[in-house]
């Protein structure tokens, strides 16, 4: 037998889940988005609560068709209880990430033990990417809440039956279309198809059981269904990627993910990079990464020497992180969220290898004091860097304590300590660090959010953006005011605010305004590293006038 990781079972591990938790949280009452997209996702929802239209998604007052409806269903939601802020943006996002730490957690222990499921769980928890994506809301945030959880129930409808496993599966995998379309299916059913195979049990596909676990799944989905039929189906004169007669049925069980897929539909991109989801992948899983590769090692090594039942539950995990890791590099749609779907199985691959690999400790210890005193040290750099706001020096006194702890305490560190809580304490306060910069110094190079503020209480009137790309969907989500694109000539409905690149102005000599305020406005995106380099700093900033535009000037 494989000696065990001396972990105590004790509440101490639970509540350094529930701090990261916590920490993870604080990053919700931010009053800026984390990126562009959030803001059109945002706009999209915020647009739908303001139509008391449920059924049609629109952006900038035409047809959208993209994204199915759930993760907007639930944002405007937020909205309608909430007000509409970045906070109840962020808010069912995260709801549905605490959702997947919980999966992970039953998943880890119906596969081995409880003492792997609670290792993942912090694993999950701590992992770099999901820390920062559960802020930054895009589709993922409420996968991690639906694939996980239809993964575990479905496999304790494959192992035991019962009528609760097969419709709590079903709803959630009803809910991981709504919300990224056919595609799921592969991360869902992938192990448990390649451990049918494994056990000689292929057959089972085809079995009653499972044939109505995949319609009543389907039968669930109506909602998305009835709803793109509608306002698709019925109107084949609109006018939808440039082209009439869109079927939004066949865009769901086709064009948004197969058409993407085999780069023939009318989302094309040309620029995927089989390698991409590696790197991606061994930066987005920190602290981790490196014994997820050892895992692996020792997957390979051990995988003949295991009992039958043993190397079916590998075979589950292996083909569920794998499989899907080959569909996103097969593809040329390549993003770095779409890596946290799988993150829950190497999780739990992660945490059984520590869990049983006791003879191995002193290698996995090296491996993680390495990580986290470059984790710290990072933190740190980037603390320095901001001191320009004074009250950021709370962000850098947490990696120092946590580095002072583990100089001064080394000794008396237990394995369990370095390998677990001190790298995950580390990543801990590199997300401090961003969301404190995210919140208290990039909000001043968000130019929706501070021109939204400047305009607070002053006379209503419509606000146009002139010539600025990406600011629009700030604007909108802010600003009280409607808030429409424009170019010349200008609309004749004076008065009226406009917001134009302050190189621009001479294009107004037309017109009679009065400069009211200037705006700098940068993308998270480029945020950081324009900041750590003065030249791209100011390369990448722009400039924006708010001016209030009341007629055309006599000549």
């Amino acid at each position: 037998m494989t000696e065990q990781f001396p972990l105590n079972l004790n509440r101490s591990w639970w509540w350094l889940i529930i701090l990261l938790l916590l920490i993870n949280a604080c990053g919700m009452f931010s009053p800026v988005l984390n990126s562009n997209d959030a803001y059109f996702y945002a706009v999209i929802s915020k647009t739908m609560v303001s139509n008391h239209d449920w059924i049609n998604l629109y952006y900038a007052s035409q047809d959208w068709l993209d994204k199915p409806h759930l993760p907007f269903w639930l944002t405007a939601l937020s909205f309608k209880i909430f007000g509409i802020s970045a906070f109840a943006y962020v808010l069912p996002g995260f709801i549905f990430h605490c959702i997947g730490a919980i999966y992970t957690y039953r998943l880890g222990k119906e596969l081995y033990s409880e003492a792997t499921g609670i290792v993942a769980t912090l694993i999950y928890v701590s992992s770099l990417h999901l820390l920062l994506s559960s802020m930054d809301i895009r589709a993922e945030a409420f996968l991690l809440g639906e694939i996980v959880p239809a993964c575990y129930y479905y496999l304790r409808y494959d192992r035991i039956g019962g009528i609760k496993s097969l419709l709590l599966a079903s709803c959630f995998t009803a809910l991981a279309l709504m919300t990224k379309g056919l595609f799921v299916v592969v991360t869902i059913f992938s192990g448990l198809v390649a451990m049918w195979l494994y056990s000689g049990e292929l057959r089972k596909i085809i079995q009653p059981k499972w044939l109505l676990a995949y319609a009543l799944s389907l039968l669930a989905t109506l909602p998305e269904l009835i709803c793109l039929y509608v306002q698709f189906d019925l109107h084949p004169e609109k006018l939808v990627f440039g082209q009439h007669q869109v079927s939004g049925i066949s865009w769901f069980f086709w064009g948004s993910q197969f058409g993407r897929f085999f780069n023939s539909g009318p989302i094309v991109n040309n620029h995927g990079n089989p390698g991409f989801f590696i790197h991606t992948f061994l930066w987005a899983f920190l602290p981790w990464s490196l014994l997820f590769i050892a895992s692996l090692i020792a997957v390979c090594r051990c995988f003949k020497a295991e009992v039958t039942t043993q190397r079916a539950i590998s075979i589950y995990l292996q083909s569920s992180f794998w499989l899907t890791f080959i569909m996103f590099s097969a593809t040329k749609f390549q993003l770095d969220h779409y890596t946290n779907i799988i993150m829950p199985f190497a999780a739990i691959i992660v945490a059984n290898y520590i869990v049983n690999q006791a003879s191995k400790l002193s290698v996995i210890v090296k491996i993680q004091q390495g990580l986290t005193f470059l984790i710290l040290c990072l933190s740190l750099a980037i603390s320095i860097f901001f001191f320009r706001a004074s009250w950021l020096i709370i962000s850098a006194l947490i990696p120092i304590l946590i580095m002072g702890y583990c100089v001064f305490q080394r000794s008396k560190i237990s394995m369990s300590r370095w390998i677990l809580a001190l790298p995950a304490l580390a990543v801990a306060s590199s997300f401090i660090v961003l969301m404190l910069v995210n919140a208290f110094v990039y909000r001043s190079y968000d130019a929706g959010y501070n021109i939204a503020q400047y305009l607070e209480g002053k006379s209503v009137a419509p606000l146009y953006n002139m010539e600025v790309p990406g600011l629009i969907n700030n604007l909108e989500f802010h600003a009280d005011l409607p808030v429409s694109e424009v170019h010349l000539p200008l609309p004749d409905n004076y008065p009226y605010y406009l917001a134009i690149k302050n190189d621009s102005l001479l294009h107004l000599e037309s017109y009679n305004y009065e400069k009211l305020a200037t705006f700098n406005e940068l993308e998270m995106t480029k945020f950081i590293p324009a900041m750590l380099s003065a030249n791209k700093y100011q390369h990448s900033l722009i400039v924006i006038d708010l001016v209030k535009i009341t007629g055309l000037r006599n000549n």
